[in-house]
């Protein structure tokens, strides 16, 4: 098959195909002629036109129904159309238009504005593969990097349970064999660290599956009450609220909806714990967990007058490994895995700007009914 650019002229005059040919003949592309719609449909696939210049007043299959059939179909649906009228038929242009055509010539056609035009139409069919082209890569990437990253975490988990064990069986023996080992207070000290190293290892490999997971692992959608849900999530916090480091209030209302009640545990926990843990000086850190009805569906938000987040980390809140603040320990997934829960449900979520000071994390879910 050639690799020229190709060119598919559509009129049921023969003669007015011969002379647009004549005068494209300089682009040095291959040139196709159809003498109806009904043809020009039948010579797509053979041909795979990168432009179509069609004739709108045709018997049969008019030009304007031709160009709304080529723009059904989904492997075609990005060809430029360019529509030839006479300068009687001016008024079927907008039709034409809204069908899907990209720009009209009057005949009869000027040999100069039909190059141009052609050559527009064409610079626009090679910069949209371009960007197609890229889409197909970034996605491929995309789903690469989340196998990878899952398979890598996956793999991960299953030796360092198998260490932290082997080190724990270890530490048992060492008590009962060697107990003046342990007398040693730096040695001591030393062995006990290595246990909260292991944990600190399994949840950042958790959080990693967490994510990997996030968007492709969704469970069975049911109507949950949101209520019941959020009153679950604040029980984990328990620990926190008898430490002093949160106070929660709630307000508005939270209605049943629907979703995977165990991924929008995680929605919860994650935006609660990322309160909690960037508090900085506050002590109880106040959050406010609201909620609310929302034309077609529901929305939810928690509040908290913690430190905030600069304006300028707004947009890359929700990218992975981004941290607001850079120095407390944390993963930078929390978010990111919410986001990607909540877009797998067809909901969105973001952040909003608070006049005083804190941050507020805003979440919505789409009603399907």
């Amino acid at each position: 098959m050639s690799t020229r650019e190709q060119i598919l002229i559509v009129d049921d005059q023969e003669n007015n195909r011969l002379v647009v040919e004549d005068h494209l003949r300089k682009l040095r592309c291959d040139i196709h002629g159809a003498s109806s719609g009904e043809e020009a449909l039948e010579m797509l696939s053979a041909i795979k036109p990168d432009c179509i210049l069609m004739d709108i007043m045709m018997p049969g299959m008019d030009g304007v129904e031709t160009t709304r059939r080529i723009k059904s179909l989904k492997a075609f649906e990005e060809i430029p159309v360019l529509m030839i009228t006479a300068r009687d038929e001016v008024s079927g242009i907008q039709d034409a238009l809204d069908a899907g055509a990209v720009d009209y010539l009057v005949k009869p056609v000027e040999p100069t504005a039909l190059l141009a035009r052609v050559r527009s139409a064409l610079r626009t069919r090679h910069a949209f593969q371009q960007v197609r082209d890229l889409n197909q890569d970034l996605l491929a990437q995309k789903k690469e990097l989340s196998n990878f990253t899952h398979m890598v975490s996956h793999d991960l988990k299953s030796p360092v349970v198998g260490a932290a064990s082997l080190f724990n069986f270890f530490l048992y023996r060492l008590r009962d064999d060697y107990p003046e080992i342990l007398e040693d207070d730096g040695m001591n000290e030393m062995l006990q660290r290595i246990p909260d190293t292991f944990t600190k290892l399994l949840s950042f490999i958790n959080t990693m599956l967490d994510y990997a997971e996030a968007g492709r692992v969704i469970g069975k959608q049911e109507m949950v009450s949101m209520d019941k849900v959020l009153s679950a999530v604040v029980q984990n916090f328990e620990y926190a609220v008898n430490e002093g480091m949160v106070h929660f209030e709630k307000e508005g209302s939270f209605p049943e909806v629907w979703c995977d009640p165990v991924r929008m545990v995680q929605v919860w926990q994650n935006l609660i714990a990322n309160a909690i843990k960037y508090r900085g000086e506050k002590n109880p850190v106040r959050v406010s967990l609201g909620g609310g009805l929302l034309q077609n569906g529901w929305k939810f938000w928690v509040d908290d007058n913690g430190p905030g987040i600069p304006d300028h980390e707004f947009e890359n809140i929700f990218q992975p490994f981004v941290r607001a603040d850079h120095e407390t320990e944390g993963s930078g997934i929390g978010l990111a895995t919410s986001d990607r829960i909540l877009k797998a449900h067809g909901g969105i979520i973001r952040v909003e700007p608070k006049p005083s000071e804190g941050a507020r994390f805003v979440f919505e879910l789409p009603n399907p009914i």
